[in-house]
């Protein structure tokens, strides 16, 4: 039997797609596809995440070589597969990974015995929220610990440990960008290999240490030998100026880290509140006369009552972003502009400074020193996104059908007239 598959119509070579899928699902046990497309930052045109049923691990080899065979012509499509096990086990420790790129949107094949909303629908999103900003804390002190490791070091002109800890703070910052943005980490410890890994997602964390030039392509293989060699080889050798541009590229990398964590985290909060507003649709107090039977004054003051509860209620939940400053001073405090320690408060104000000075024509002498200007921008415009009142928009759009409905009779129905 052909296999259906449902592609929008803004889908490009839809043909090739339809044929790599039904090729792929008459040779893999597949239960669902999902296809998104890439975006500027990253590095292939389609995205396809393929849930396969759980297996022994002798099988998911052969599953790699039948996916590589089919593709393989299609270098812009990116294709990888995960067992269901994988799946609820990550979402239940916090990925979102799964959450945002696995959604009915982005469904394109699923099997016709299975119940597509399945795979999610005991999840509870804040919750997973909740545990991945957790655990993302968690992991983030251990990257600041290895690079407050590596100061000491540095201090002490102990340049091959000092690059032992380098290695370990960059491999640590890969490996949890790799479970968010790709799903499950790289099993490696070369610094190469991650770079190579995640650079199949994103361009820019593929050139972390570009490749065309012969200088960072030393200072990488210094880096890749260091996790054994610093510690067991008494011949290995790194110089200062080698270790404090490694030094920096750890920085650079740690305020990746943490925007791209951050956009991660968004998407998920968007499909939470999507969740939530499809959820409350229902839950509305809606009344008119001929459904809810109004024939007296107290009933539609009930009503009326109800609706106020439910504005209140609203509010609560909703008025979040900003709290009311108290004394002479008026105005408000802003709650929520998140960020997780001191390293990337300053990374950020250094990043706003440097955009600043990029938008003065005369101070171009100063705007040489800035080597990342595109990540600076990327890394304003992420803090800017954190001051959206998402809440509140929530709030408006409850309130819009609170209040503003087309049929004044909806909230407000007439009064009967009582007859004696």
């Amino acid at each position: 039997m052909e296999a259906k598959i449902n592609l929008s119509d803004q889908v490009k070579d839809p043909e090739i797609i339809k044929e790599l899928v039904s090729k792929l699902v008459t040779m893999v046990n597949v239960n669902q596809i999902y296809m998104s497309p890439g975006e500027k930052e990253h590095a292939f045109s389609y995205r396809f995440t393929i849930i396969v049923e759980d297996m022994a691990k002798r099988f998911k080899e052969r599953v790699r070589e039948v996916l590589n065979d089919l593709f393989e012509k299609h270098p812009s499509f990116y294709v990888r597969f995960f067992t269901l096990h994988q799946v609820v086990h990550e979402t239940t420790i916090g990925n979102t990974f799964f959450l945002n790129n696995c959604s009915e949107e982005t469904l394109i094949y699923y099997h016709n015995k299975y119940d597509k909303a399945w795979l999610f629908q005991k999840v509870d999103l804040s919750a997973v929220i909740e545990t991945a900003n957790q655990n993302f804390l968690m992991e983030k002190q251990k990257i600041i610990s290895f690079k407050k490791g590596a100061s000491l070091f540095l201090e002490e002109n102990n340049y091959a440990l000092a690059a032992f800890m380098l290695h370990q703070t960059i491999e640590l910052s890969f490996t949890t960008l790799e479970r968010f943005l790709v799903g499950v980490s790289f099993t490696e410890h070369t610094i190469s290999g991650h770079q190579a890994y995640l650079g199949q997602v994103i361009k820019e964390l593929g050139k972390v240490f570009p490749k065309k030039n012969e200088k960072q392509i030393q200072l990488l293989n210094k880096l890749n030998t260091a996790y054994v060699k610093s510690r067991y080889a008494l011949d290995y050798n790194i110089g200062n100026k080698q270790v404090h541009k490694i030094n920096e590229k750890a920085d650079e990398l740690i305020c990746k880290l943490t925007s791209y964590f951050e956009s991660e985290i968004l998407k998920c909060e968007t499909s939470l509140e999507k969740h939530y507003h499809n959820a409350t649709k229902e839950d509305l107090p809606i009344s008119t006369e001929k459904e809810n039977n109004i024939d007296d004054i107290d009933d539609i003051d009930d009503m009326e009552q109800t609706t106020l509860e439910k504005i209140k209620e609203l509010s609560k939940q909703n008025f979040k972003t900003l709290t009311p400053i108290g004394g002479i001073q008026e105005g408000y405090y802003l709650n929520y502009a998140r960020v997780y320690d001191y390293m990337e408060l300053f990374c950020t104000l250094k990043s706003t400074l440097n955009v600043c000075i990029l938008a003065l024509d005369e101070e171009l002498d100063y705007t040489l020193d800035i080597r990342h200007k595109e990540s600076d921008v990327k890394a304003v415009l992420e803090f800017a996104k954190n001051l959206i009142p998402m809440e509140e928009s929530n709030y408006l759009d409850e309130m819009r059908k609170l209040i503003l409905s087309n049929d004044e009779d909806t909230l407000y129905p007439k009064k009967k007239k009582h007859t004696n």
